[in-house]
């Protein structure tokens, strides 16, 4: 708590962060909700923080893009920006925002703590005297422990052979550590270390008969280290990075590495917005590159050049014959507390090098990706049918090609990847704004069933962009100053069985938010969701298999309100339904009660939640966002 308090981004007195931390908490539950494991969002949100401390000048038309790849605003709400300024001038405060296009109170309220209207400053040469002199240092520490305690840490540690799935090795606390040196966000220096609840903290305390079977799988105190070097807008050189990081280019079909938001009650806020290279800061054991990149900026063009040796999880089966081991699975929880989680750890070896290059010319950009990835054990698919058209092997190569464009009100954007294979993948997609009060977003894909790509984070119904096709709607209306209305239709279908699924299947997803903004104090909103999924029938039959057709409907009602500007109240109620054609139904319902409190002259947050919940099954499950301390962000 001592080193959090008044460092979050959410952790401010200003009211603004009502209506910013509603927009963030929210696509963090719709993440959670769509990868179902437990993952670190502070990549996502590292520079929300660093904009936070440094506002971007709204009439600096270059840095106002930095609001796109905030996913605050889209390209058309940005391009109207630029063409308000044009014919007007300046900016001179938040209340001239109110006559551009595509803003009402909820999306200037959301911005305003990342924008500044003070005169742009050009940029300033970097010296090593002043970055050490005012660059800002931090040490972050953070012990965390669950009170109760699961059934694998009360399986003793000597009978942990007997056990190797389940006996946890190490102590039930988890330790986080982690330094930062940043100036002006163009030299940074980061170390990052972890060990998670249930893996070993001191080697030396396993038995013997432990350690000879799992080797050097086994660290010392910190089970994860990650390290960073990164520079930016040195002459031509406009990044390089070395140690760890992530690249993030075009629709994630070719190159990103790292977590990306998908669809949200935000409903235009599909497409993309690549950072380029971007320093790995989170402790995603499994999503990154372990190497070095670089970026050379030559008037319009920007080329890309990257090499990466990395060791991942993965399940190694080891022959009797003299083959060699072969990989079954990729693991990703980046979990390393019984015997068997430490024999996946760094069980592959995966190195990949390439490049991007990008023409830019006013509104439009052109990409082109080239890059070849190599594994040191290949991976043997299994007789499982829907697995038929999955990746096997031990290389693979990409190539594609992304764009983007605008034309006056409307944005074009879309990439396409090729494999060596002939598999393809592509998206393809509009933002569009012809009315003031009405912005809307419509994106088509199509992933093949013999697509696939080890760095790839596209949008899509599934995480693994594979085998689907899919078309896409999203809107947003603004019906008056503090009434706006938004959600999205998306149907889709999987041409090839999928796990769960024995036969192509289909499925559609609809939602629809009503936001309500009647002063700066108070920010509410109703949601509705239907979910319709196919999967097979999973209970007994006569003759032929049945297809379970299965809706999911979603009620939440939240709203948030600064009672003073100590106090800041937030209440929701949700209610979900699972029915399955062929099956029980379940219900769940959760209903909570927020109180957060902030001393005018104090820098210390103090949360309290009472929450009352029920949920029948996994199937009726309800995710919550809890606020938590700095880069710890939980979302039960």
């Amino acid at each position: 708590m001592l080193f959090s308090a008044n460092n979050g981004f959410a952790q401010t007195h200003d009211t603004t962060t009502v209506f910013q931390q509603e927009f963030i908490t929210d696509r963090l539950e719709d993440l959670s909700q769509s990868l179902d494991m437990n993952v670190d969002y502070s990549d996502l949100l590292d520079e929300l923080t660093y904009y936070r401390k440094n506002p971007i000048p709204i009439n600096d038309k270059y840095q106002v893009d930095n609001l796109e790849k905030l996913r605050l605003l889209n390209d058309i709400q940005v391009n109207n920006i630029k063409r308000y300024r044009e014919r007007n001038g300046d900016i001179l405060s938040q209340y001239e925002l109110m006559f551009i296009d595509g803003f009402n109170r909820t999306v200037i309220e959301r911005i305003l703590p990342f924008i500044t209207f003070k005169k742009p400053q050009g940029k300033e040469k970097i010296s090593l005297k002043q970055a050490f002199k005012y660059g800002r240092n931090q040490i972050f520490m953070r012990y965390a422990q669950q009170l109760e305690k699961s059934s694998g840490y009360k399986i003793p540690t000597d009978s942990a052979i007997n056990y190797p799935g389940t006996a946890y090795l190490g102590p039930p606390f988890k330790i986080y550590t982690r330094y930062s040196f940043d100036y002006k966000n163009r030299i940074r220096l980061g170390l990052v270390m972890e060990k998670d609840a249930g893996e070993v903290f001191i080697k030396k305390s396993l038995p013997d008969t432990v350690i000879n079977i799992v080797g050097n799988k086994v660290s010392n105190i910190f089970d994860f280290y990650s390290a960073h070097f990164y520079l930016a807008d040195i002459g031509i050189l406009k990044k390089v990075v070395v140690g760890d990081y992530h690249l993030e280019f075009g629709q994630g079909l070719n190159l990103w590495s790292g977590l990306g938001f998908g669809k949200s009650a935000q409903g235009i806020y599909v497409k993309k917005y690549g950072n380029g290279i971007r320093p790995n800061t989170s402790v995603n054991e499994n999503r990154y590159f372990r190497g070095a990149a670089v970026t050379i900026a030559l008037k319009s063009f920007e080329i890309t050049g990257f090499y990466s040796n990395n060791n991942v999880d993965a399940n190694l089966i080891e022959t009797d014959t003299l083959e060699q081991p072969y990989i079954t699975t990729i693991q990703e929880t980046g979990l390393h507390r019984t015997i068997n989680e430490l024999l996946y750890k760094n069980a592959i070896n995966i190195q990949a090098f390439g490049g991007h290059a990008q023409y830019i010319y006013k509104s439009f950009e052109m990409g082109v990706t080239a890059y070849h990835t190599m594994l040191d054990h290949p991976i043997v698919l299994n007789d499982n049918l829907y697995k038929k058209f999955s990746f096997s092997g031990d290389e693979e190569t990409h190539y594609g090609a992304d764009f983007n464009l605008i034309l006056n009100k409307v944005n074009f954007f879309g990439e396409f990847s090729l494999t060596h294979k002939k598999e393809f993948a592509v998206i393809a997609g509009m933002n569009a704004g012809f009315s003031d009060r009405f912005l809307f977003t419509l994106a088509y894909r199509n992933y093949s069933r013999g697509f696939h790509n080890f760095y790839a984070m596209p949008f899509g119904a599934t995480q693994n962009g594979s085998n689907e096709e899919g078309i896409y709607l999203g809107f947003t209306a603004f019906l008056t100053k503090a009434l706006s209305l938004s959600g999205y239709i998306d149907h889709y279908r999987f041409p090839w069985l999928r796990y769960s699924a024995d036969f192509p299947s289909y499925g559609s997803d609809y939602l629809l938010q009503l936001n309500i903004t009647p002063s700066r104090k108070v920010a509410a909103y109703i949601k509705y969701r239907h979910k319709k999924t196919q999967e097979n029938f999973k209970e007994d039959y006569d003759y032929t298999a049945k297809v379970n057709n299965i809706n999911q409907d979603n009620v939440r009602f939240n709203i948030t309100w600064n009672l003073s500007r100590s106090i800041i109240m937030k209440n929701r109620f949700e209610y979900i339904v699972y029915k399955p054609e062929y099956g029980n139904k379940s219900k769940g319902y959760l209903v909570y009660q927020d109180i957060l409190y902030r001393p005018a002259n104090f820098p210390l947050d103090l949360t309290f939640r009472y929450a009352l919940f029920s949920t029948d099954s996994w199937d009726s499950r309800i995710y919550a966002y809890e606020n938590d301390v700095l880069y710890a962000f939980s979302v039960p």
